[in-house]
C-alpha cells in the first residue's frame, strides 16, 4: 500500500513538473502598446521661439548739437506724448530772438512814421504833387514788406529755439539713457530709447519649408514667463525670406491690449497653422518611412501584425495626419519596432 502511494505521489509530482514546463517552454503571444484610431479635431501646430519687440521704438536724436543742459528721466522712466525729454543749451537761439524781436521793434517805428508821412502829405491835397504822395505810399509798402521779413526772423529764431528741446512722440517708457547731463552731444547722438510697451509684437522666424503656409490673421498662443498663456493673431508676414539665414519673419500681436511686457523677453509661441474638425491623428513615431513611401503596423482581430500604406501631412510635429490609409477603430502599434508583419501579439493595456 505504501509503495503504491510513493508511486502516485512521484506521477503526480511528474506531471506538475511536466506542465510547468510545457507552460515556460511554450510560444505566447507578446503584449505591444497599440493606439486605437479615432476621428477627432486635429491643429496643424508650429512650436517656435519667439523675441517680444515693443509696438513703437525710437531713438531720440538732436536735430543740432550743443551741451545737455536738462535729461530728468532715467531708464525705466514713463513718459507722456509731448513731455520734454531734454533740453540743449539754446543760448546762441535765444540771442538770435532777442536781436530780432529788436529788429522787429525798429521796423515797425519806421513803418508807424512812413504811414504819418503819407497821411499828412495826402491831407494836403492840392498843395502837394501827386509824385510826393506816391512816394509816400511806395515807403509804407516797402517798410511792411521789411515788417513781415523780419518778424518771420523771429519766428525762425524761435523754431531753431525749440528744436533744442526735446519731447516725447508718443507715450512710452525710456529703454536707454546712453549720455548725461552736460554731455556734448551731436545730430547723431542718442538722447534715449524710447518704446511703447503696451500690447507688444511678438516676432518669429518661421523656417522657408513652412513659411508659405502663414497668412495675416492667423491664431497663435504665447506663453510669456510669469504671465502664462495669451492668444496672439499674426499682424504681418515679410515678403520677403532671408537669404543668409532661410527664415522669413512674421510679426504676432496680442489680442490683450493692456499687456505690458519686457522688451527683448524670449517667449514660447505655437501657431495655428491649419485646424481640422474631423481628422486621424497618430505619432509620428508610428509610421515606419519605407523606400516606397510610409506604412503603419496594424494589429488584427486574431492578433496578427499586418503593413499598410499611409499618406500624412509632413509637419514638424509630435503627431501628424493622417490623409489616407486608416480608419476609425483600427489599431496600430505605438511601436512599430515591437513586431514584424505576420507576427501574433496581443495588445497591452
Amino acid at each position: 500500500m505504501a509503495s503504491k502511494t510513493k508511486w502516485f505521489v512521484g506521477a503526480l509530482a511528474g506531471l506538475l513538473l511536466a506542465l510547468t514546463a510545457v507552460w515556460l517552454l511554450a510560444p505566447r503571444d507578446e503584449d505591444v502598446p497599440v493606439l486605437t484610431v479615432t476621428v477627432a479635431p486635429a491643429e496643424r501646430v508650429l512650436a517656435l521661439n519667439g523675441r517680444v519687440r515693443p509696438r513703437l521704438e525710437i531713438d531720440i536724436r538732436p536735430t543740432a548739437g550743443g551741451e545737455l543742459v536738462a535729461l530728468p528721466f532715467d531708464v525705466g522712466d514713463r513718459v507722456s506724448q509731448g513731455q520734454i525729454l531734454a533740453r540743449i543749451d539754446d543760448g546762441p537761439e535765444t540771442a538770435a530772438i532777442t536781436e530780432a524781436e529788436a529788429s522787429v521793434q525798429a521796423q515797425r517805428a519806421v513803418v508807424a512814421q512812413a504811414r504819418r508821412d503819407l497821411a499828412r502829405f495826402e491831407a494836403l491835397g492840392q498843395f502837394t504833387t501827386r509824385r510826393e504822395v506816391e512816394q509816400r505810399r511806395l515807403a509804407v509798402t516797402e517798410g511792411d514788406r521789411e515788417l513781415k521779413r523780419r518778424e518771420a526772423s523771429v519766428v525762425q529764431a524761435r523754431e531753431l529755439r525749440d528744436r533744442r528741446t526735446l519731447r516725447a512722440p508718443f507715450s512710452g517708457v525710456i529703454l536707454e539713457r546712453p549720455v548725461d547731463p552736460g554731455q556734448a552731444v551731436g545730430a547723431e547722438s542718442v538722447i534715449y530709447r524710447l518704446a511703447d510697451l503696451a500690447n507688444p509684437e511678438i516676432r518669429i522666424e518661421v523656417d522657408e519649408l513652412y513659411s508659405t503656409t502663414i497668412r495675416p490673421g492667423m491664431a497663435a498662443k504665447v506663453m510669456i514667463p510669469e504671465l502664462g498663456m495669451r492668444t496672439a493673431r499674426v499682424a504681418h508676414v515679410e515678403p520677403r525670406i532671408d537669404p543668409e539665414t532661410g527664415a522669413r519673419e512674421v510679426r504676432l500681436r496680442l489680442d490683450a491690449a493692456d499687456v505690458v511686457v519686457p522688451s527683448g523677453l524670449t517667449v514660447s509661441v505655437d501657431l495655428t497653422i491649419e485646424r481640422r474638425e474631423r481628422a486621424i491623428s497618430i505619432p509620428r513615431s508610428a509610421i515606419v518611412q519605407a523606400a516606397d513611401g510610409a506604412r503603419v503596423r496594424l494589429l488584427g482581430r486574431e492578433g496578427v501584425v499586418a503593413e499598410r500604406s499611409v499618406r500624412f501631412i509632413d509637419w514638424p510635429s509630435e503627431k501628424v495626419i493622417v490623409t489616407a490609409g486608416l480608419s476609425a477603430g483600427e489599431r496600430i502599434l505605438l511601436d512599430p519596432s515591437a513586431a514584424a508583419p505576420g507576427d501574433k501579439v496581443r495588445a497591452a493595456d
